[in-house]
């Protein structure tokens, strides 16, 4: 599952997405997951951040 969020910055515009994801690596819902992947890019595609984590 997908979850986004599009931030306008002065200087470009940011994209935030979360993807959820089970114990063997297939995207779930929120409620199903087990661990996440947090991203975001800017309005070209380029990575600026991430982060992943488990979900207790």
């Amino acid at each position: 599952m997908l979850k986004s969020n599009k931030n306008i910055r002065p200087s470009r515009s940011v994209r935030s997405e979360i993807r959820y994801f089970d114990d063997e690596l297939n995207p779930v819902s929120r409620d199903k997951a087990t661990w996440a992947v947090f991203r975001e890019v800017d309005e070209k595609g380029n990575l600026l951040f991430e982060a992943q984590g488990f979900i207790d």
